[in-house]
C-alpha cells in the first residue's frame, strides 16, 4: 500500500493530489495547493509514488517508476480508499497528471486537474503527449505557465491567435508569466504568489 498523507478526512469531496517526478508530495508548491483545496472543504490526499518511499528512506535521488507501476499504485491506493464512494476528483502536478489520467475513469473521478500537464519532453516537442487526455472522459481543467518548456508549440499557437484542440472534455487556463512550477522570473519573483492564487481560485470555481 502507498504511503500518503491526508488532511480534512472529514471534507465533503475528496481530492487525490499526486506529485511530481522531482519533487515528492511535501513541496512548497503540493503544500500550497492541498491547503487551498483543504480550505474550501476537500479532504485532500497526498500518496508517495513508490520510487518516492525509496527517495525519503535513502535520502538520495531516482528516477520515476515506470508508468504501469505507478498507475497500479494509485488503482491499489483508490481501491481501499474509495469504498465510501465519496466524490472524488483527481489532481497532479506534471507527472501526477500523466498517472491521474489512466486511472480517472475507473474511479468515477468527477473531475481530473492538470497543474503543469507536460504535453512533451522539454527537448522533444515532436513527441506530443496530448492524445493521453483522450484517456479519461471526466471534465478536466489544465493549469499551464506561458513560459513553461513542457508547452512550447502550444504557446506558439497562442501567440500566433490559433485554437489549441483538445478533446471536448478538457479546458486550458493559461498562468501569464508562469513556468513549469509556476514560478514567475527571478525578476518578477513578486508575481509568483500571485499566480498561485490565480491557480487555487480556478482549482476551486471550476470543482465548485
Amino acid at each position: 500500500m502507498m504511503r500518503y498523507q491526508r488532511q480534512n478526512p472529514e471534507g465533503a469531496m475528496r481530492i487525490v493530489f499526486l506529485h511530481g517526478s522531482g519533487g515528492g508530495p511535501d513541496t512548497a508548491f503540493m503544500n500550497y495547493f492541498a491547503e487551498q483545496c483543504v480550505a474550501f472543504g476537500a479532504e485532500v490526499v497526498r500518496p508517495d509514488f513508490p520510487y518516492w518511499e525509496k527517495v525519503r528512506e535513502t535520502g538520495k535521488p531516482r528516477p520515476p517508476n515506470r508508468m504501469p507501476t505507478l498507475v497500479e499504485a494509485v488503482e491499489s491506493l483508490l481501491q481501499d480508499l474509495q469504498q465510501d464512494n465519496k466524490p472524488l476528483v483527481l489532481m497532479g502536478k506534471s507527472l501526477g497528471s500523466r498517472v491521474m489520467l489512466r486511472v480517472a475513469d475507473k474511479f468515477n473521478a468527477q473531475a481530473s486537474i492538470a497543474l503543469g500537464f507536460p504535453f512533451h519532453p522539454p527537448q522533444k516537442p515532436e513527441n506530443s503527449r496530448l492524445d493521453e487526455l483522450a484517456m479519461s472522459r471526466a471534465p478536466g481543467l489544465i493549469l499551464q505557465g506561458t513560459r513553461d518548456p513542457f508547452s512550447k508549440p502550444l504557446m506558439k499557437k497562442k501567440e500566433q491567435g490559433k485554437c489549441v484542440t483538445l478533446p471536448d472534455n478538457w479546458s486550458l487556463r493559461w498562468l501569464e508569466g508562469a513556468d513549469h512550477g509556476f514560478e514567475a522570473t527571478k525578476a518578477k519573483s513578486a508575481d509568483t504568489p500571485v499566480i498561485w492564487q490565480q491557480a487555487a481560485t480556478a482549482i476551486k470555481e471550476f470543482i465548485q
